[in-house]
């Protein structure tokens, strides 16, 4: 009896992890339509895929690749299936949702319905964060990084997670692309509604 409880509890937990990794990949869609721009990391792949030529989903997986084999060299311990998950089908959902808004939804034609959009958006990606972070089945490649650099260096984790969401922001930036209300709200404004949903949803369901 243990043991069945044992795996449904982790039967759910997985099931979780994949509603939050969907989700995760609607919200980057939603920051992309509302044309406000995007988190830093996926602003930055996306202009740097089409700057490349490659779909957004093949070239995030080159990206996620590179990050994984730094996860597995200094940070086994936060791989598991989400992980893996994660690296591999985030980039081709993100890809899938887009061609469904870009072919069967109208583009905001005013600032009020573009942050509207946003704001849809910020309530998708918080809750998928949420749901995803509470399942705990591992550590995307690029969330990672900056708990790598913690256990590696002298920088704490805050520091560390700014300075790359920085850092893409740059490179985002550099290579033409766009850095706007969204991009600011994804790094420095989930942080409230994550943990509303932590505690009203997440916690209730998964703990």
């Amino acid at each position: 009896m243990r043991d069945r409880i044992k795996k449904t509890f982790t039967l759910k937990r997985i099931i979780w992890m994949l509603v939050g990794n969907i989700g995760i990949g609607l919200g980057v869609t939603i920051f992309y339509f509302s044309g406000l721009g995007n988190d830093p990391f996926s602003g930055m792949n996306m202009i740097l895929s089409e700057r490349i030529g490659l779909s957004y989903g093949n070239f995030l997986l080159i990206v996620n690749t590179c990050l994984f084999l730094l996860e597995l060299l200094f940070g086994k311990q936060y791989i598991q299936i989400g992980t893996l998950v994660n690296w591999i089908g985030i980039g081709y959902v993100v890809d899938v949702f887009r061609y469904l808004f870009t072919n069967y939804i109208p583009e905001p034609k005013n600032l009020f319905l573009s942050v509207l959009i946003m704001l849809s958006g910020v309530l998708v990606m918080s809750f998928s964060i949420s749901v995803y972070q509470t399942a705990d089945m591992g550590l995307a490649p690029f969330d990672s990084l900056a708990f790598l650099i913690r256990n590696h260096t002298p920088i704490p984790y805050f520091w560390a997670r700014i300075s790359v969401d920085a850092l893409c922001a740059f490179i985002c930036l550099f290579a033409g692309g766009f850095v706007g209300l969204g991009t600011f709200v994804c790094a420095f404004g989930l942080g409230p509604f994550i943990a509303f949903f932590n505690r009203h949803f997440s916690n209730k369901v998964l703990k």
